[in-house]
């Protein structure tokens, strides 16, 4: 069900400006979100590549009042071992999540 992923992807994840700020400046220690609706599971989510669609999530989410001060953080990301729902072979397993 895993592939070894050896590349490295840039991935940007959009939250509270504190968040952010404490990720960088203090120690990058990431509290996972363990929210009933993060359908891949507990964790960090990041999107690929998109720093603009990572923006506009966080500013999403200041509009509704869930964040105070929106900002984005950027990580270089090793995938390791990956469930790729874009890879043809794993379409199938998406119909058990």
């Amino acid at each position: 069900m895993y592939d070894i992923r050896p590349n490295l992807v840039i991935g940007f994840h959009g939250c509270d400006k504190s968040i952010a700020d404490n990720l960088i400046a203090n120690h990058p220690t990431i509290e996972k979100s363990e929210k009933p609706y993060d359908w891949l599971g507990h964790g960090m989510y990041f999107w690929e590549n998109n720093l603009e669609r990572a923006k506009l999530w966080a500013k999403d989410k200041e509009r509704k009042g869930e964040i105070k001060e929106s900002s984005v953080v950027g990580a270089v990301l090793q995938l390791g071992n990956c469930l790729d729902f874009l890879d043809s072979k794993y379409l199938s397993l998406s119909s058990l999540l």
